[in-house]
């Protein structure tokens, strides 16, 4: 399988606004997004059946989370055998693999790198720097500001721009 980057993900499907059109990307690789009710754990799952890839998320988390879930799912079907890690059920040509509370533990190098991808697919990097310059200063509410336009948490946003080195590293994305 070959691997493919966010950056390239987006080209591939013509998108260049935001917050990122997830159902477009879902309908031109041919995914199906499914609801399925679960308790807090859960935020998602990725299934492989009879080659069908299927995007579950748990209706009952807030929509941001959705968001990120199916950002995150979308990182292990464009780089991941999602049939590899001790995450999943196996049974013949049935795979599962589900996104919890483990998955941004930073434990496991897939879920690392899915979240990653999660993150560079919904606040791509050309469109944020954009939008930091004309948010500047960048403080509390500009964080804040910028987490709606993109339709992600404040957290989120707020890793992602001390990733980019927008931000320093000793903020505690916790606070404000």
């Amino acid at each position: 399988m070959q691997k493919k980057s966010a950056e390239q993900v987006l080209k591939d499907c013509g998108i260049k606004e935001r917050p990122v059109p997830l159902d477009k990307i879902i309908e031109q690789n041919r995914i199906l997004r499914v609801d399925l009710p679960a308790n807090g754990d859960i935020f998602g799952a990725i299934v492989k059946q009879n080659g069908r890839v299927i995007i579950a998320v748990n209706p009952n988390q807030h929509a941001n989370r959705q968001r990120f879930t199916i950002a995150h799912e979308l990182g292990h079907f464009f780089n991941h055998d999602y049939g590899t890690n001790g995450q999943e059920h196996v049974d013949g040509d049935f795979r599962l693999h589900w996104r919890n509370g483990k998955s941004s533990q930073g434990v496991d190098w897939h879920e690392i790198e899915a979240n990653r991808f999660a993150a560079s697919l919904l606040m791509p990097e050309d469109l944020l720097r954009e939008d930091v310059e004309r948010s500047l200063p960048m403080d509390n509410q500009a964080v804040r500001k910028l987490a709606a336009l993109y339709k992600v948490s404040r957290i989120a946003m707020q890793y992602r721009l001390v990733n980019l080195g927008i931000l320093p590293p000793d903020v505690d994305p916790s606070e404000g």
